[in-house]
């Protein structure tokens, strides 16, 4: 793909409507399709050194903005451990997280990666670059109902543009060392 072309993916939030996800060779855009005033950017603005969508995971070649104002990115070198795939967010003081939480799924958060009670839900990205969603349900603990939080609309914006450009999920090193057991074991 040129960089010059792109190519637009359009996707049910189940909270804001409809949003758009479009994608060119350096460029992850996010907007509602009902409005494309608030929109966010992530772009590559250094060389493909990553399989990852948008094709770096090096924060310092990557630029992020929500409406024009700065999305300060923290992105995980996407080393053996799962860990190393963590990516944190900040922006007008607000700071949400994605975290993976198996092979194909990564966790969205209100806040950083260890605040597993702000749980906003999980994003799957999908080999046609559509973006799943399941939105984190109420949770009873102990006749008390714990209520999720609710993304705002920039916070929407922010998980999808996030989830499309780096990918979702990661391989867990367990997992890695029990393939290795496996394909080492005879029969």
């Amino acid at each position: 793909m040129a960089s010059t072309e792109s190519e637009s993916t359009a996707v049910d939030t189940l909270i804001c409507g409809p949003m758009v996800i479009e994608r060119s060779e350096n460029t992850i855009r996010t907007f509602l399709e009902s409005d494309d005033s608030t929109s966010v950017t992530v772009e590559r603005i250094g060389p493909r050194t990553d399989k990852c969508p948008l094709g770096t995971r090096d924060s310092a070649a990557v630029r992020a903005q929500v409406n024009g104002r700065e999305l300060a990115l923290t992105i995980g070198s996407g080393g053996l451990l799962k860990r190393t795939y963590r990516i944190v967010a900040e922006f007008d003081g607000r700071c949400v997280s994605l975290r993976p939480k198996d092979i194909e799924s990564t966790t969205y958060l209100n806040g950083r990666p260890h605040e597993i009670e702000k749980e906003f839900g999980e994003f799957t990205l999908r080999a046609d670059g559509t973006v799943d969603v399941f939105w984190t349900l109420p949770k009873k603990v102990l006749h008390k109902t714990i209520e999720p939080p609710i993304p705002t609309t920039e916070e929407l914006l922010v998980g999808y543009a996030l989830s499309a450009a780096f990918g979702t999920g990661a391989l867990s090193l367990t997992t890695i060392l029990m393939g290795f057991v496996s394909s080492a074991m005879p029969g």
